[in-house]
């Protein structure tokens, strides 16, 4: 018969070692809440509000948006509906602008004020919308129907079209073939005031931050860039969407270039996915800005992104905003 005597020994190790592990980390994240309250995760942005098949931010929660590498750390305040907009939605009108779009648009990093879609405000003086979420093409549109839902007269559209991870094999429903997961990084960003200090840390310490990149733990932020492989039935599917939603609503078309046009190895491809999507948008006829060119012209496109984080600083907004007022009021048939 065999002696059960060494299996309970460790059996009832293994389970205290378990056991001292959660208390530990148990009270490391108490102690940090405690003593560390800024990097208490309750009073940071988060978007898990549902609407829909989207989510949007908590109605109501006024929070902070914060970067653990320190390249931002701004106010974020929700109305009731869920987007970061001091205007409500269901009192839009067939004059006003009414901007959709994803991170970017929704302005990731930056102040409510210093956004293009705020700053085309300031300088056409026309009323703008903003109902920005991070989704894709048949998003936009899910938030359009939502507008209208709740009684906005919804005039002229601005998408702005995220070329890194917009473009999908759409079906004939608008439905994408790729969906947004939440990795183990982001769900303890959501949840823990220990592991947010602890990437502070590390993030704004060299040496930690070099150890951290060499065993996998951080990942650059232009290393975690989407990339596009060119494939004419996604840029097809993509643009017929866009013509859908333009043939609801007077629609500009804002194309948000890709960082991997200017970085990494994928350049030739994103070079020709970005032209053959131009090219696609012109055909029919969708009144388009390509921001682009104007990103180029200075030789240093990505100095309108944060050193680390893939989205516009607030020059980069600035430079967007000052196009897409030019191009409103001219006339967008100016733009293309």
């Amino acid at each position: 018969m065999t002696d059960a005597g060494p299996v309970r020994r460790v059996l009832l190790a293994t389970f205290t070692v378990a056991v001292a592990i959660v208390v530990g980390l148990g009270l490391l994240e108490g102690l940090t809440r405690l003593f560390f309250p800024a990097f208490d995760p309750s009073g940071r942005f988060g978007l898990s509000h549902p609407l829909g098949s989207l989510t949007v931010g908590t109605p109501g929660a006024s929070t902070r948006q914060v970067k653990n590498t320190g390249d931002y750390d701004v106010a974020v305040h929700i109305n009731r509906h869920g987007f970061r907009d001091d205007k409500d939605i269901a009192g839009a009108t067939a004059g006003d602008l009414v901007f959709v779009g994803d991170s970017f648009t929704w302005g990731w990093g930056v102040e409510t004020a210093e956004r293009f879609s705020d700053r085309v405000q300031a300088l056409t003086g026309r009323r703008v919308f903003n109902l920005a979420t991070p989704t894709d093409i048949a998003g936009y549109a899910e938030l359009l129907d939502y507008a209208q839902s709740v009684g906005a007269r919804v005039g002229e559209v601005v998408v702005g079209l995220c070329m890194e991870n917009d473009l999908g094999l759409y079906d004939s429903a608008g439905i994408p073939a790729h969906a947004m997961t939440t990795d183990w990084k982001g769900w303890l960003t959501e949840r823990s005031a220990a592991y947010l200090l602890l990437t502070t840390m590390i993030h704004q310490t060299p040496a930690l931050r070099a150890l951290a990149i060499d065993v996998g733990v951080i990942v650059p932020n232009v290393d975690g860039m989407g990339l596009n492989t060119y494939d004419a039935k996604v840029i097809e599917a993509s643009a017929d969407q866009l013509q859908t939603l333009s043939k609801r609503y007077p629609t500009l078309v804002v194309l948000l270039p890709s960082r991997a046009l200017w970085i990494g190895g994928n350049r030739a491809e994103e070079d020709r996915v970005h032209k053959a999507l131009v090219a696609g948008l012109a055909r029919r006829g969708i009144a388009m800005l390509d921001l682009r060119p104007l990103m180029e012209a200075g030789g240093t496109p990505l100095a309108y992104h944060f050193a680390n984080d893939g989205h516009w600083n607030a020059r980069g907004h600035a430079l967007a905003a000052e196009a897409i007022a030019k191009c409103l009021t001219a006339g967008v048939e100016t733009c293309r």
